[in-house]
């Protein structure tokens, strides 16, 4: 018997939670931290650095784990681990005390986030097409976090405090887990049980590191130019005389702009060949920057970060949808595992490495730099799309 829907739409539930908590709030919360703590914003985001540089070095060894078919005890007991953390950071007297407690979020981001997500999705459904459809599907629902939970804490820290909204999150957090504990992990787990004799034991080894970093490249440059564009759009159209309000809704489509290629694909593009899957999100997020970088007002700007943002979205797909095809089911958890981790060296350090370009160059530069960056990776996107038809075929 195949994984149901139902699980695989709680399951993106999950992430829309889990992301929305871990991956969005920090932002939210760090003025009002700031204040409390009486701190600079560059030491408080700190805290927030530091659990992804924890996630970035766990990569490696969550794909392990997922590869064992353990991925549904990382999602249990990481969420179990978060729901607590949540509940101490809240009660946090210091900016030190913020620090422990996200070096401990990190290893729960590592656990529950999109790769233990699509490691399941990947052991669970055996057919490509629907394991396409199920893949995003979870992004869908992960997608809805920043436009659900940015408004929500907003909300929150004007008329409940930090801390107090903190405390609700790691409510709506813990009854999160209780749903995906009671309906969507089990079947998962049963599912991917049943398929373990199809799934043939890995090597011990990540097979041609060569062929792993030509594959990731790619995926690690447009994490930078991801970071890049989140962090940078509203002081750079700030720089350029626009309100804040108006920069910060111009940077909103960035997200909004993610979900209709995920759409696309689970309705009607499940058989999107792969060189168009590698191909055209590199393409539709280097014209993005070039539009942003030319960006003579709001409208350019935001025409700009949708595209930018479509092919994103296309983007978190395409990585667990070509691996299992290049690698093989069992070796799946292990490459994603070291581009993640590639991934997330990039996203920790993006905004630092962003800033000081910004700063001393302006961003222009920087934004034709990684267009043209995105652009001369298409050629090793090809050869990679290539290689996965020859894998189908065989």
């Amino acid at each position: 018997m195949s994984l149901r829907w139902p699980a695989v739409w709680i399951l993106g539930a999950g992430q829309c939670v889990y992301w929305g908590v871990l991956y969005y709030t920090f932002s939210v919360l760090l003025v009002p931290m700031r204040a409390e703590f009486g701190a600079s914003a560059a030491a408080v985001a700190g805290a927030f650095s530091a659990g992804l540089g924890v996630n970035a070095l766990l990569a490696s060894r969550i794909g392990q784990c997922l590869d064992a078919g353990k991925g549904t005890g990382l999602l249990r007991y990481g969420a179990i681990a978060a729901a607590v953390l949540l509940l101490a950071w809240s009660f946090a007297a210091s900016l030190a005390e913020v620090y422990f407690v996200w070096l401990g979020l990190g290893v729960s981001m590592a656990c529950v986030l999109y790769e233990t997500a699509f490691g399941l999705i990947t052991r669970a459904i055996a057919e490509p097409a629907r394991r396409m459809s199920a893949l995003a599907s979870v992004t869908i629902m992960g997608g809805l976090a920043s436009t659900i939970f940015l408004p929500a804490d907003g909300w929150g820290v004007v008329h409940l405090g930090w801390r107090t909204t903190l405390r609700i999150l790691a409510l709506v957090w813990l009854l999160t887990a209780l749903v995906l504990e009671s309906h969507a992990l089990p079947e998962i787990h049963a599912t991917e049980k049943r398929r373990r004799n199809e799934i043939a034991p890995h090597p011990a080894a990540l097979p041609d590191r060569l062929r792993v970093a030509l594959l990731g490249a790619p995926f690690v440059i447009a994490t930078l130019a991801a970071m890049t564009l989140s962090t940078l759009v509203v002081p750079m159209l700030v720089d350029r005389g626009e309100s804040i309000e108006r920069a910060a809704w111009v940077l909103a489509a960035f997200g909004v702009m993610q979900l209709p290629g995920r759409l696309w694909l689970w309705r009607g593009g499940r058989t999107l060949a792969p060189a168009a899957l590698l191909l055209a999100p590199l393409m539709l997020q280097s014209l993005g920057l070039l539009l942003l970088a030319a960006a003579s007002n709001l409208w350019l700007a935001f025409i700009g970060v949708g595209t930018f943002g479509i092919g994103a979205g296309l983007h978190t797909l395409a990585r667990p949808w070509i691996v299992p095809h290049l690698f093989g089911v069992a070796m799946a958890g292990r490459v994603n595992g070291a581009i993640a981790r590639a991934q997330g060296v990039a996203r920790a350090s993006g905004p630092v490495v962003a800033a000081s370009i910004y700063g001393r160059l302006g961003m222009t530069p920087l934004l034709v730099a990684l267009s043209i960056a995105l652009l001369l990776l298409c050629p090793i996107a090809l050869r990679t799309a290539s290689q996965a038809l020859r894998e189908q075929a065989a």
